[in-house]
């Protein structure tokens, strides 16, 4: 790596291109990463506050144990990530984010926008999205087995095309889990 930090605070930085640059144990605060690409750089337990990730370039960029909190993350492809493990978002935005195919088992997505996401064939068994907006979220051979989703807003899960055994919900919205079966509640 050119680069390696470890134990930093980083706060107000805007970085316009990272590569292949290291951050462990690295708190950042309030930086701008939009439109950024992070080819070959490692984040490994790092915690964003407050941070910018819209339109990031995620290609050949590592994520391990990262936290995220109130951060804005449009449009992001986490399936360009060369790793993505065990990720926390809280309070964050993530709408148009791609996570088709990904294992991201007991991942955490605790009171975010999630709308417009695609969760295809990605596996969040043991997820936690409650109070999580999922409006228009794709959910198809999605695996969420003992998924969290009380609390969670206007989602539409057809329990045939995905796995969703133990899954937890709260009413009213887990009339969301109906739509699939041409249930109609009145």
């Amino acid at each position: 790596m050119d680069e390696t930090r470890n134990g930093e605070t980083i706060a107000g930085e805007r970085f316009a291109n990272l590569t292949n640059a290291e951050f462990e144990d690295c708190v950042f605060e309030s930086c701008d990463f939009k439109s950024t690409a992070l080819s070959g750089v490692r984040f490994v337990s790092c915690t964003f506050k407050s941070c910018d990730f819209s339109n990031v370039n995620l290609s050949g960029a590592r994520f391990r144990d990262p936290v995220f909190r109130e951060c804005k993350l449009l449009g992001v492809q986490w399936t360009r990530a060369g790793d993505l493990v065990n990720p926390a978002f809280h309070d964050s935005h993530l709408a148009y984010g791609n996570f088709a195919g990904l294992k991201l088992k007991k991942s955490v997505f605790e009171k975010c926008n999630i709308r417009d996401a695609d969760f295809a064939d990605a596996d969040l068994s043991e997820g936690d999205f409650r109070g999580s907006d999922l409006l228009n979220a794709r959910f198809h051979a999605t695996g969420l087995a003992k998924a969290d989703l009380r609390g969670a807003l206007n989602y539409l899960i057809d329990p045939v095309s995905n796995r969703v055994r133990g899954l937890r919900a709260s009413m009213p919205d887990a009339q969301g889990l109906l739509f699939g079966l041409g249930v109609r509640l009145d």
